[in-house]
């Protein structure tokens, strides 16, 4: 996107691009809910979506930063996310590549846990209808993030399916969380982390576990919806597999239903048949007990 538009700086009043798009950045958050440490880094993580954040020092970037979230916090822009936009926004980001800049910014954030709420979602139509500039830029803006952005999501959706595994039975076993770091090297998206990449990626997968998986239907709903469609390949739909299924049979005993996970998981990635079959007795093989019970 870096060709796509001229760049040229805003002359408007009021606030500067950069104060407008990390204001941006953190409603975007906020929209979830409390803005975390988390959110600090993942609007940190993702400032390159919007070219006028990459050149700001850290000192400046965080300053900038925290006078937009107190912004945020005091202006109640959730109550009327149009007058936000129009208001706020737009009269600062006058060209097109800042409009889309920010616009790319704003969902990279929004996608930072795989789902897109209402609140997001509402403050993106906002900034579409009210840009003044053709939809068909938005759309383009979006696929250059999921394009850009695959290999991390991918991975946040492997570490949520982990998790999802081992707390299937309601309870998560401290030796099942800690084989989640250890048997990452099985999954092609996690393997290529190094420890602070998949500290952070971990706490993402954390924050999409503890915010849709904890109900049966919603969990269903991300292996055959998101899992399904970011695990594309079928060998990484094998590894994912290998993965969850190495942590839940770690320690040698399985729940029934974390067992009914993986065959779930199987169905929905298109692995059926024989291979599904080989890859459950590839790691029911050292499963000594079923529920606390010996197999039968």
């Amino acid at each position: 996107m870096s060709n796509f538009f001229s760049r040229t700086s805003s002359t408007s009043p009021g606030l500067s691009p950069e104060e407008a798009g990390l204001t941006a950045g953190v409603f975007t958050l906020t929209l979830t809910g409390d803005f975390s440490d988390l959110d600090k880094r993942c609007v940190s993580l993702f400032r390159d979506e919007y070219f006028r954040l990459s050149p700001l020092d850290e000192d400046m970037f965080q300053s900038t930063m925290n006078a937009a979230l107190t912004r945020v916090t005091t202006g109640n822009f959730a109550g009327n996310i149009p007058a936000f936009v129009s208001g706020t926004l737009l009269p600062t980001l006058t060209t097109p590549e800042d409009k889309i800049g920010v616009y790319r910014y704003v969902y990279a954030l929004a996608m930072s846990d795989l789902n897109i709420n209402d609140g997001e979602n509402a403050l993106m139509q906002a900034i579409r209808q009210a840009a003044g500039i053709e939809l068909a830029q938005f759309d383009a803006a979006e696929q250059a993030v999921l394009t850009e952005f695959q290999a991390l999501y991918r991975a946040i959706a492997s570490i949520s399916l982990g998790l999802m595994v081992v707390t299937a039975d309601g309870k998560a076993d401290q030796n099942e969380l800690d084989d989640i770091r250890k048997d990452r090297t099985l999954l092609e998206p996690l393997g290529r982390l190094d420890d602070t990449q998949f500290d952070l990626v971990y706490e993402l997968g954390l924050t999409v576990h503890d915010r849709f998986l904890l109900d049966v239907n919603s969990r269903k709903d991300f292996i055959n919806n998101i899992l399904a469609n970011l695990l594309s390949s079928r060998e990484v739909r094998y590894q994912a597999f290998r993965y969850a299924a190495s942590v839940a049979t770690s320690d040698g005993d399985i729940a029934q239903v974390e067992l009914d996970m993986l065959k779930d998981v199987l169905n929905a990635l298109g692995i059926r048949d024989e291979v599904g079959d080989q890859l459950i007795g590839e790691f029911m093989g050292r499963v000594r007990t079923i529920d606390g019970k010996p197999r039968q």
